[in-house]
């Protein structure tokens, strides 16, 4: 299996944490392509890290629920 590339984290992060639970089905898609583009152009950052260390750490865990967090609760 090829390996992720660091835009794909946040996406599965969001997703298995349950960030995702309560954005209905039909509206996946629109939150996935909107939660990347917020996560590349304001925490560019979490991506660089992912990238660059190849794991999350409990710093950038609790950075990446937070911005799962707000942008779910901004997305409705």
């Amino acid at each position: 299996m090829p390996p992720l590339n660091s835009s794909q984290v946040p996406i599965i992060f969001a997703g298995v944490n349950g960030f995702l639970d309560k954005v209905p089905v039909n509206k996946v898609t629109e939150w996935e392509k909107d939660f990347i583009s917020h996560v590349h152009s304001e925490h560019n950052d979490v991506l660089e890290e992912i990238r660059s260390k190849g794991v999350i750490s409990k710093e950038l865990e609790a950075k990446l629920r937070d911005i799962c967090e707000n942008h779910t609760k901004g997305f409705y």
